[in-house]
């Protein structure tokens, strides 16, 4: 049996000016053929799932191109028309196929697609006919059509964010397919899209609201017939008509099982709207928290837990001797990489300094700061401007003072369970500064979000040793460095990201929808709309 696999992964922050051109998935991830094996196959990402489930069911996985950048703005039409055109080629060449997986990441925008993730879909099904079983795997965080599921036949989200599952989901929707492929089973799909958004701050599914409504998921999973379900907590930063949550639920050959399944979770969600829509503190709020709470050092043996299965992080549990050690770790929500921001907000390092808060660490994407530490070298003092360069959203420049202490490749590679299951990384060229104010900040040449502590470790960095961590992200982050902290504060930030969405003007979006605007839902029952 020959399964081909390929896809474009990108989340796409329409609000972004930063455009996601071909360079830039060049830049991070174009790769081809065996390139794909020796980049995923150890890895955690979705990829690596498909050839774990082609190693032990027996079946050819025939690797043709993927493509990924991070979240940045959206995708011009000569990026999508040169990978897909590429990619859809290989598809078309390469035939025929028993199945195709496809790893995308679910809420992609291009200048000629809003929906691009089910444009994808739908040319690989023109490709390979109707009959032959197309999967694909999503980001949790998707922003899914019925497009997209009138094209697939079994479409499988993530069911963590922070992403810690992302290797065994892909396994799952490989399984899907290759039964399908075999005529073992005979998937049918529903997606049910209640007018609700989740704000940003939360989509944790290691706290409630969010992790109940992923127990609903797995519970609706054990019903009779049910053979997947998800749910997908949407990307608010994508203005296109499918914005908000959604539910699947695939069956064998059976949709009223299947409807019933997706009506039953979304009926769930939606009785829980007001909770998946509450405010986080503010800048000033959250840094006079951590000035409070902060302690010292953790203790060596609380230092290194992380979770060696796909479960979703806990909030952090420690007995009341210790229940505020190690760092306090601020998540800087409008800065948020992993959802397409800047890299390089200001605003709390501002603050920081104005409130005098001593031993911060923080990352602010800067090539030109990082280009003047290289010219001046290793020990240099340093008095410049950092930071609040890329437009005029995330805060103005901020002048520090400061040793160049380091500087590296910026390549490094992470083992430990992060966010989306990557391994290999490249933030570009990279500077530790320690300012005379008492602060670390890296400096990099590329945006890189803080998913990994081997992005500080690499360069000689131990963020244990601080007492303010700023994480630019709101999920992404946790696996990292929630192992280390004594407190993680969520932090209302201005940005491109920031969880005031009313601040953000959409053109696309249905209307009503939750919390914009009040809004009416009953599940009823639509088998008529199938």
């Amino acid at each position: 049996m020959r399964i081909a696999t390929l896809g474009i992964s990108h989340e796409t922050n329409t609000f972004s000016r930063v455009p996601a051109e071909y360079e830039k998935f060049v830049e991070v991830e174009l790769l081809r053929g065996a390139e794909i094996i020796a980049r995923h196959g150890d890895s955690n990402y979705t990829i690596a799932g498909y050839l774990e489930a082609a190693r032990e069911l027996d079946f050819d996985l025939v690797p043709l191109m993927f493509a990924r950048t991070g979240p940045i703005g959206t995708i011009t039409k000569d990026a999508y028309d040169r990978l897909s055109g590429e990619m859809l080629g290989m598809l078309r060449d390469q035939g025929p196929w028993d199945a195709v997986l496809i790893a995308n990441h679910g809420a992609a925008v291009s200048e000629e697609f809003p929906d691009m993730d089910a444009e994808f879909a739908r040319a690989i099904r023109e490709i390979v006919g109707p009959d032959i079983p197309v999967g694909i795997t999503l980001d949790m965080p998707s922003n899914i059509s019925r497009d997209l599921i009138a094209h697939t036949t079994a479409c499988v989200v993530w069911r963590t964010n922070p992403h810690l599952d992302t290797r065994i989901r892909g396994r799952k929707t490989a399984e899907l397919i290759y039964d399908a492929a075999l005529g073992k089973t005979k998937p049918v799909q529903w997606i049910e899209t209640p007018p609700v958004l989740v704000n940003i701050v939360r989509q944790f599914t290691g706290e409630e609201t969010m992790k109940g409504l992923v127990d609903d998921a797995i519970a609706a999973n054990e019903r009779p017939g049910i053979l997947d379900t998800s749910v997908a907590e949407g990307y608010p930063y994508a203005d296109v008509a499918e914005m908000g949550m959604s539910f699947i639920a695939i069956a064998d050959d059976d949709l009223v099982a299947a409807g019933e399944a997706a009506r039953w979770m979304a009926a769930r969600a939606w009785d829980q709207r007001v909770e998946l829509n509450v405010p986080v503190p503010s800048i000033l709020d959250a840094l006079t928290t951590a000035e409070d709470l902060y302690v010292g050092p953790k203790p060596e043996g609380m230092m290194n837990f992380v979770p060696e299965d796909g479960s979703a992080l806990s909030a952090p549990v420690a007995d009341s001797e210790h229940s505020h050690l190690g760092p306090i770790v601020l998540m800087d929500v409008g800065d948020n990489i992993g959802a397409g921001s800047s890299a390089d907000s200001t605003f709390i390092l501002a603050q920081a300094k104005q409130m005098g808060v001593k031993g911060m660490l923080l990352s602010l994407y800067d090539p030109e700061a990082v280009e003047a530490c290289v010219a001046a070298g290793v020990g240099a003092e340093m008095t410049f401007e950092v930071g609040g360069k890329t437009d005029d959203m995330h805060g103005e420049p901020v002048l520090v003072t400061g040793q160049v202490r380091a500087i590296s490749d910026g390549d490094f590679e992470e083992t430990r369970p992060i966010h989306g299951g990557y391994r290999y990384f490249s933030a570009g060229t990279c500077i530790r500064l320690d300012t005379t104010d008492d602060h670390t900040i890296l400096l990099t040449g590329r945006r890189s979000g803080n998913t990994s502590r081997e992005q500080m470790y690499h360069i000689g960095i131990w963020p244990e040793n601080y007492r303010v961590i700023v994480a630019k992200g709101v999920v992404s982050p946790r696996p990292a460095y929630q192992p280390i902290a004594a407190e993680v504060i969520l932090v209302n930030t201005p940005g491109v990201t920031t969880a005031d969405l009313e601040n953000f003007t959409y053109e696309r979006r249905r209307i009503p929808l939750y919390p914009f605007e009040d809004a009416a839902y009953d599940p009823g029952s639509r088998l008529g709309d199938y």
